[in-house]
């Protein structure tokens, strides 16, 4: 015979069985999903030295090198439009070299527009694009435009009594006409100037 003590506890160990079986299923479950996450963060891991690596190649390979490339050709164009157009701007080699040039645009009766300049100028930088626009001009053909690089040729300025820069001294009938001095006020009035004291076509 059952008695309700025993059926008590026949319901009891049932309970308790089921209970233990709901547990180790929450606990494979939690085991599991405790694998998974092991193995997501492992995938993580592995894949993200490798987005780091792909990263740095990218900007240390591949942008720098496209970078040097328009660099080294910017630089090329640079060098070949120097070379092309530099030309018509007479270099100071010399104080001797200045005074033939000056000697003989007064026997011809030329403007000689001498600039002044040093290497480290910030002005003089500014209105060089202007200075070699005005030399290249069909307009200005028969003007000489003479460049004297302070630096190299000290006293070429010290003989003109030229003291800062960038100076433009315009030159013409054995004589010193007028100065520019800066490169603010050379920006703004060189072209002007140098159409006043060219020579006049006869």
């Amino acid at each position: 015979l059952i008695t309700p003590a025993r059926l008590d506890i026949k319901r009891t160990q049932t309970t308790i069985g089921t209970t233990i079986k709901i547990l180790q299923s929450k606990s494979s479950a939690i085991d599991m999903l405790r694998q998974l996450h092991v193995i997501f963060c492992s995938a993580v891991l592995l894949l993200l030295p490798l987005t780091v690596l792909s990263a740095l190649w990218t900007r240390t390979i591949v942008r720098p090198s496209s970078s040097c490339f328009l660099e080294s050709g910017a630089r090329s164009s640079m060098s070949l439009m120097v070379n092309l157009r530099g030309g018509e701007i007479e270099a100071a080699k010399s104080l001797d070299h200045v005074k033939e040039i000056l000697s003989q645009a007064e026997e011809r009766k030329q403007l000689v527009v001498l600039k002044f300049t040093s290497r480290d100028c910030a002005p003089c930088q500014m209105v060089a694009p202007l200075y070699l626009e005005l030399s290249e001009s069909e307009e200005f053909s028969n003007v000489v435009f003479l460049h004297v690089d302070v630096d190299e040729t000290p006293d070429v300025a010290s003989f003109y009594q030229v003291a800062s820069w960038p100076t433009f001294l315009f030159w013409k009938n054995g004589d010193v006409q007028t100065e520019i001095i800066g490169g603010k006020l050379a920006q703004a009035t060189l072209y002007d100037w140098v159409k006043l004291f060219m020579p006049k076509e006869e």
